[in-house]
């Protein structure tokens, strides 16, 4: 009877063999896009942790900051207003390349209403509602690493909107594609 040693291999993981490098960031960026058959300008901000300068996990707000009444819409004192709550995930190919390949995916939840234009704002009351929804945004962009500590990307998306009709819009006019640009800043 012989007794073998028995060794032990070390575990692989998506981080590597080592503990993860973890840092953190924050992302403003804007986002141009056609909804509801005009041009939408959406700021955002955004905040999460990365791992390994590789692997983004966050949370992003954004808003349509423009006034565009919608289209088909009767009443053009109105504009459509729009609020983005997501849940965001993001791989970087090769960050640490002064230009590189990174592939966002956002998960969330909003809200569509219509509100008065601030040229007719005077207190009224708009009794139309407001209508929440579900949306999934896949994309691809193009970041440069500027400094150490920032990153400048460039990208497009698809916003796939999934709620119930609101007026005259579908989830259909609500989705669509998007071109975007934002910083990250932070400890990567």
């Amino acid at each position: 009877m012989s007794i073998q040693a028995q060794t032990r291999q070390a575990v692989k993981t998506i981080f590597g063999k080592e503990n993860p490098k973890i840092g953190y960031f924050i992302n403003p960026s804007f986002q141009f896009g056609e909804i509801a058959g005009n041009t939408a300008i959406l700021p955002g901000l955004g905040a999460g942790v990365v791992f390994n300068n590789q692997i983004y996990l966050g949370i992003n707000y954004k808003f349509i900051a423009s006034e565009n009444t919608p289209k088909g819409e009767p009443d053009n004192r109105l504009y459509l207003d729009q609020r983005y709550l997501g849940l965001k995930f993001e791989y970087a190919i090769q960050p640490e390349k002064v230009v590189h390949v990174s592939f966002p995916i956002e998960l969330g939840t909003g809200e569509t209403e219509l509100d008065l234009k601030d040229s007719y704002e005077d207190d009224q009351l708009v009794p139309n509602g407001d209508s929440w929804f579900c949306y999934f945004e896949p994309g691809v962009a193009l970041e440069i690493n500027l400094h150490k500590y920032i990153k400048l990307n460039i990208g497009a998306e698809y916003r796939f909107l999934r709620g119930r009709s609101f007026r005259n819009m579908t989830a259909k006019d609500l989705s669509g594609m998007s071109f975007s640009t934002g910083l990250k800043i932070g400890r990567f």
